[in-house]
């Protein structure tokens, strides 16, 4: 089953780490990660480390916990590569559920079949919130969740 993700990926924390174990489960190695480009990243979060560093990243975790290397490609617009190919599953958060859901819309806009969605709940800190980059960024959490 061809199976995508995408995100920006930076810090690479324990919510993303449950994403990426979804896709995998799912489509195997048959997994697209696509990650924000630099320039995409910077419009939501000013300091995020190069898309080169932020991918390595992702294909490390991935190699080390499922032993093969994944197809990751650089995204652009919150479209990605959903709109030029066709695959079974998207793996999405609560927080870009809504985005999956115009990637839909679009796909039918376009005559294509939709993705069918699914939605990973969110991993929860000691402090019973969301595990987000901005929270780590911000210095409330680490990445596994733990408060600082």
């Amino acid at each position: 089953m061809k199976v995508v993700l995408g995100g920006t990926f930076e810090p690479l924390h324990e919510g993303h780490k449950k994403l990426i174990d979804c896709a995998v489960k799912l489509g195997g190695k048959e997994v697209m990660i696509g990650i924000t480009s630099d320039e995409m990243a910077r419009k939501r979060v000013r300091c995020v480390l190069p898309y080169e560093l932020r991918a390595e990243n992702v294909r490390q975790f991935i190699l080390r916990r499922y032993g093969f290397e994944p197809e990751i490609v650089m995204i652009s617009d919150p479209y990605g590569k959903t709109l030029e190919n066709d695959f079974e599953a998207l793996v999405v958060s609560p927080e870009t559920f809504e985005m999956a859901l115009k990637i839909n819309a679009k796909r039918l806009e376009m005559g294509k079949k939709e993705i069918r969605i699914v939605k990973v709940d969110w991993v929860l800190a000691e402090d019973g919130k969301p595990i987000s980059s901005t929270r780590i960024k911000k210095g409330e959490i680490d990445r596994y969740g733990r408060i600082i």
